[in-house]
């Protein structure tokens, strides 16, 4: 069997599909590339969140113990006895007189 020279036509075919395949497979490499980068900085900023979420809850924790120990009824007392000079007054009894016979408040109006 005799062999089939090679033309330029079969040349330019060979070469054009070369630079084809190399091309594809270059935009499927920064495709990748992209996406990595991508995929890294977002699992960066998610650990970020972690982190700033962790800070705000303990700093939350600090807020409430902190409002637990200023709002106890005895500090607020001492406080108000000692910088605005406050007292505790005096218990009041009252007396309460009803009047004998019809009452007079409730009367019906036609």
């Amino acid at each position: 069997m005799a062999r089939k020279a090679k033309g330029p036509r079969d040349d330019f075919f060979f070469t054009f599909s070369f630079v084809v395949v190399i091309t594809v497979l270059i935009g499927l490499f920064l495709g990748y590339l992209w996406i990595y980068n991508s995929v890294t900085g977002t699992i960066k900023e998610n650990m970020a969140l972690r982190r700033m979420q962790t800070q705000l809850e303990n700093t939350n924790k600090e807020l409430k113990s902190e409002l637990s120990v200023l709002s106890r009824g005895d500090r607020i007392k001492r406080i108000a006895r000692t910088r605005l000079h406050m007292v505790t007054p005096e218990p009041e009894s009252l007396a309460v007189f009803i009047p004998e016979g019809p009452a007079t408040d409730h009367k019906e109006t036609p």
